[in-house]
């Protein structure tokens, strides 16, 4: 009785232990698919090399000053101003939490750069722009 209740035992830790590695596996291959962020809509990109897409709201104190940072910094590139709650499915897209929320796009659509509040905004343009 002993010996069957050890097999059993041992035949139970077997599963979990192989259940849980299935588990991890597949876990990670579903992050691995997600693409970090969607393509920024070419509606907003109108053919610039470089935009800067800046989600904001309407009572936003520092968006301002952070998009008018940008357009000083980086006059080549195109600013584009996005308010976060008229455009909910934009800003859900990419996951807009707070603003301001800046984007950096290249002329495909693709985020290079994610940057949330104006420290991080300050801090990304002083290292990038001096």
């Amino acid at each position: 009785m002993f010996l069957v209740r050890g097999v059993v035992v041992l035949a139970i830790l077997f599963a979990v232990a192989l259940a849980g590695r299935l588990y991890r596996s597949w876990r990670a291959g579903v992050r691995d698919d997600r693409p970090a962020h969607p393509l920024v809509p070419a509606s907003l990109l109108a053919g610039a090399a470089r935009t800067w897409v800046v989600f904001t709201s309407p009572y936003c104190a520092t968006c301002g000053p952070v998009e008018d940072r940008l357009r000083a910094s980086d006059p080549d590139a195109r600013v584009v101003k996005v308010d976060a709650t008229r455009e909910p499915h934009l800003a859900a897209a990419f996951s807009i939490r707070s603003a301001p929320t800046v984007l950096l796009a290249d002329g495909a659509g693709n985020v290079t750069a994610r940057l949330v509040g104006a420290e991080a905004v300050d801090s990304y343009v002083a290292a990038r722009y001096p």
